[in-house]
């Protein structure tokens, strides 16, 4: 009996210290972080947080399609090198349905529920910058795409910058430069007249003065400047303003919804600028369908295009149309190199130590598939851009002229 008591209680000790040891092993798991490189079983997760419902919809189903073919190409090729161990990396993605408070929670769901190590994040400042503050405050590595540079540097210019997060995308002052510089390039005959109007994004009061700077540098004459609500869809009185101030050329800002509306409103007012610019929600191919003739002649930004001369965008257009039978986005090529750059830190670190990550991201200097990505000290880079236009259902470059360019539409049809 006394042997079997020893027995019993040696037995009792060696489970208790099991199951310490495999409860430590659990919690180190759910922390989302590992300084060893090992994120369990030889998998890793990356979170995406993407807005698939609400009118930001149509860039989230780009940003799902892009990232899942980068991480599945990895995977095929045997995993991502992390330490010398090839591992499987894992998304999970969440819908933040274009509101912030959600693109918030769902950062912190991605850390701490999913095991997330970094953070893929959502398009434009409405969201993104949201979704980048929830992973500065979990100490998460976080990259997104599809966020102005401007709006991103200014949520945390007060406290002493981004530490864990990286933004792509674009500067104000470029974008407005080349909105007011091609038609003076391309000699389109115009009175130089021009009116804006910006919705009340946190795009708006970066966009709205530096349309404005940049039409003055170039020679124009800004006869109106207006704000418009984002989620505004009735323009009647905006209509009415614009052909009041007689302007040739018409430049908005505001998502693909908004434009939509403003378009077919426009044409049922019987109102045609010479020169229509519409930045940002005009990017979608949901516009161009949507709008169908209507959008023929207008013009838009452009940071991506399978036609530009960078590694892989041609194949990476090519196979999203065979792939899904829809045109390729100009936010497309942004968010594949996105999913490429972050694992690329991950293997650098060797690991899914934090800090690692970031210092590996930090150090990113390459020509992706959307042109050259290196970070400054804000842990921004600027893209490269040129002009587009959508001609028969198809975005295409007409600024600055040459190889690849297309006749630009002069006057609006």
């Amino acid at each position: 009996m006394r042997r079997f008591k020893h027995t019993f209680a040696v037995g009792l000790a060696v489970l208790l210290l099991l199951s310490v040891m495999l409860g430590g092993a659990v919690l180190a798991a759910g922390c989302g972080s590992d300084s060893g490189g090992d994120s369990g079983g030889g998998e890793i997760v990356i979170g995406v947080d993407a807005s698939m419902s609400g009118p930001l919809a149509g860039f989230g189903a780009y940003e799902k399609w892009a990232i899942e073919k980068a991480v599945a190409e990895v995977n095929a090729a045997g995993g991502l090198d992390v330490g010398g161990e090839k591992m499987t990396v894992k998304t999970v993605l969440l819908d933040n349905k274009s509101d912030p408070n959600v693109a918030s929670s769902n950062v912190d769901t991605l850390i701490n529920k999913e095991g997330a190590v970094a953070i893929l994040g959502p398009i434009v400042p409405t969201v993104g910058n949201a979704a980048a503050l929830s992973a500065e405050k979990n100490g998460i590595p976080y990259l997104e795409t599809g966020n102005p540079i401007e709006p991103f540097v200014a949520v945390k210019a007060d406290s002493g910058g981004w530490k864990y997060a990286f933004n792509f995308f674009v500067l104000a002052p470029p974008v407005a430069e080349n909105a007011y510089k091609f038609p003076v390039d391309l000699d389109m005959k115009t009175n130089m007249k021009t009116f804006i109007s910006v919705d009340n994004s946190p795009d708006g009061p970066v966009f709205g003065p530096a349309a404005k700077a940049a039409a003055e540098a170039n020679g124009w004459e800004v006869v109106g400047m207006e704000t418009h609500p984002g989620a505004q869809t009735e323009f009647n009185s905006l209509i009415s303003k614009m052909k009041e101030s007689g302007a040739d050329y018409v430049y908005v800002l505001g998502d693909t919804p908004t434009f939509i509306a403003l378009r077919k409103q426009m044409d049922a007012a019987g109102y045609e600028p010479k020169i229509l610019y519409f930045q940002r929600g005009a990017q979608l191919q949901e516009f161009a369908d949507a709008a169908g003739d209507l959008a023929n002649g207008i013009t838009l930004e452009a940071y991506w295009l399978p036609t530009m001369p960078y590694p892989g965008a041609s194949e990476l257009g090519a196979a999203y149309e065979a792939d899904t039978g829809k045109k390729a986005g100009q936010i497309l090529g942004p968010e594949y190199a996105a999913a490429q750059i972050m694992m690329q830190a991950i293997s650098k670190a060797g690991g899914t130590e934090p800090q690692a990550i970031v210092d590996a991201l930090a150090a990113t200097d390459d020509t992706f598939v959307c042109g050259p990505v290196k970070f400054d000290e804000n842990h921004t880079s600027a893209l490269n851009l040129v002009v587009a236009q959508w001609q028969d259902g198809t975005s295409q470059q007409i600024w600055p002229e040459g190889e690849g360019a297309f006749p630009a539409i002069f006057p609006m049809p």
